[in-house]
């Protein structure tokens, strides 16, 4: 069987081994060819395969090395197509990559991004070495070193000029991660400076530049146009929403089905499929490839592989900023159900965390969640798009997260203790765990410490994350505090089934917060939740009515 190449992401370094194992994505080209796109912007995820298709891309079109290059498609899809292989090796190709363009400050950035350019220009040398126009003078400037704030930024022009000029034939321009340094540049505070330099430098090698035959970008996401792409009618955009080139990112069922046949690992394919399965780009279902090369690599041992490449703290951070809206939806998520939220195809980075939706999109086109439908209402202007979690692995992401929330509390040691008092319905201990918890985490789940909203959905989420294997949580709301109980039905009917109501002092009907308590219980007997409970095997009830006020709570027990 062959090797399988984790962390190689060079198309002709992997074809180049025999040894190798390579799934066959060169329809892309089949594709592209057949598109009439000037300018393509592709985004998938982090570890979808965007280099090494762009790197497929480079290897086919460029004219450099066209003769050996050849011999890599031999065999492969696109080969059989004589009129795709027509335009093999044809093409000056120019390749950047920002992907390494990772800094805590602008000056470092442009210190990166000198050199990149730099390195890029030293490919062409012999084409403008002895040259002396305008275009030639700045690659050589460039390539020194010392190039000019508007000579980096013309970069790509100049240097599509000179290719045009020696070859006769208009480039293509691949850009691969274009938005790794703006994701820097967002979250360091330099997000000014970079974007001013990146919308410049796309402009004029994309919007203003004649030289040029046609240009792929890729990246994780979509920058809003405003920001990035002002102008740029030529522009075209696939996400994971587009049918366009959905099957050439990631893995498909077919293509997952041969490798678990080729790779002996038949027994395990409903796993596998629940690991690593749900995505859907356009209407194609897709598996996580660089889990699947892991896991094959590793001989069938299931492991969080993507969870464990980088980017996942950034997400950590962004959900526990989240309001009280999103972490409701967060709850509705992580219980196995999905929300619905306008679709929207570009991100605005400075707006991320100011609606659920704006951070519920920017998780969908980052590879945190998945569409299972998405609907343009008649009465609604905008798409919709249901979103759920997409599998296992991804689930035990946000489960972490919320855990580094409660650890960043020191509430998880509590939270811990309170799985054993609600096993054996013991009331007092509850009690002191409980207020406990509340005076903690107060600070981190509510800014203003008034309110308990964010409390009460910070609680049910660590009851998810903790007691998953001891209860099913449900969370019931309607409005605010106005309705929330907690359901925890028990796996096993020797614990105590348990419903907690949460209600918020009125202090023009009532005159203490035992009185408030005592509401939250007389709800729970007047709506009859043990009922449910007891419908699905809890045999023991504890009934728990709590009272708020801020900081400031009371419990009735029954």
């Amino acid at each position: 069987m062959k090797k399988i190449p984790i962390g190689y992401s060079d198309f002709k370094e992997i074809l180049s081994n025999p040894n190798f194992l390579y799934v066959d994505k060169t329809g892309l080209i089949e594709e592209f060819l057949e598109d009439q796109s000037k300018i393509l912007l592709i985004t998938r995820p982090r570890r979808f395969g965007k280099t090494l298709n762009l790197s497929t891309l480079r290897y086919f079109f460029n004219q450099e090395g066209a003769l050996e290059n050849r011999k890599l498609f031999d065999g492969l899809k696109v080969f059989q197509n004589e009129q795709a292989m027509a335009e093999q090796g044809k093409r000056p190709v120019i390749y950047l990559t920002f992907k390494d363009c990772k800094t805590k400050t602008w000056e470092e950035s442009q210190g990166l991004i000198r050199l990149l350019l730099a390195k890029t220009v030293e490919e062409f040398i012999d084409m403008f070495q002895d040259g002396t126009g305008p275009s030639e003078n700045v690659l050589k400037s460039v390539y020194s070193g010392k190039a000019q704030y508007e000579e980096m930024c013309g970069l790509l022009l100049h240097l599509s000029s000179v290719c045009q000029k020696q070859t006769g034939i208009p480039p293509l321009i691949l850009i691969d991660e274009y938005d790794v340094p703006l994701q820097s540049a967002w979250t360091e505070g330099y997000w000014d400076e970079a974007i001013t330099f990146f919308r410049n430098f796309f402009s004029a090698g994309f919007k203003d530049n004649p030289y040029l035959w046609r240009g792929v970008i890729t990246g994780c996401l979509r920058v809003a146009r405003e920001s990035m792409f002002t102008g740029m009618n030529n522009l075209k955009v696939c996400g994971v929403s587009a049918t366009d080139y959905s099957k050439h990112f990631g893995f498909t069922v077919p293509e997952v089905k041969q490798l678990i046949q080729d790779y002996n690992l038949k027994p395990i394919e409903a796993q596998i499929e629940s690991w690593y399965n749900g995505y859907i780009f356009g209407e194609t279902e897709i598996y996580n490839p660089w889990s699947i090369l892991n896991l094959i690599e590793q001989k069938g041992v299931f492991r969080p592989y993507w969870m464990n490449t980088s980017g996942n703290d950034l997400i950590k951070e962004i959900l526990g900023r989240a309001g009280v809206d999103a972490k409701k939806d967060l709850e509705d998520l992580m219980a196995g159900k999905s929300i619905t939220v306008p679709l929207q195809e570009q991100v605005v980075f400075q707006e991320i965390e100011n609606t659920p939706a704006n951070l519920w999109n920017f998780l969908y086109f980052t590879g945190y969640l998945k569409a299972v439908k998405i609907e343009v209402p008649p009465t609604v202007p905008k798409a919709l798009v249901h979103l759920e979690i997409p599998n296992s692995e991804v689930a035990q992401i946000f489960d972490d997260s919320v855990q580094y929330w409660f650890a960043s509390s020191k509430s998880l040691s509590l939270l811990q203790n309170l799985r054993t008092c609600l096993r054996d319905g013991d009331e007092e201990e509850f009690e002191d765990i409980f207020r406990e918890l509340v005076s903690d985490s107060f600070s981190y789940f509510d800014i203003d410490g008034k309110k308990p909203e964010k409390f009460y959905h910070g609680f049910v989420l660590g009851l998810i994350v903790s007691f998953s294997d001891t209860w099913h949580i449900r969370s019931n709301r309607e409005s605010g505090l106005g309705r929330c109980d907690i359901l925890m039905f028990p796996t096993d009917s020797k614990d105590f089934g348990v419903v907690i109501e949460l209600k918020t002092h009125r202090s023009r009907k009532e005159s203490d917060l035992i009185e408030t308590a005592q509401r939250a219980l007389k709800q729970i007997e007047d709506r009859q939740y043990e009922q449910e409970l007891r419908s699905q095997g809890a045999t023991k009830i504890m009934k728990i009515g709590i009272g708020f006020m801020g900081k400031n709570l009371e419990f009735c027990f029954q």
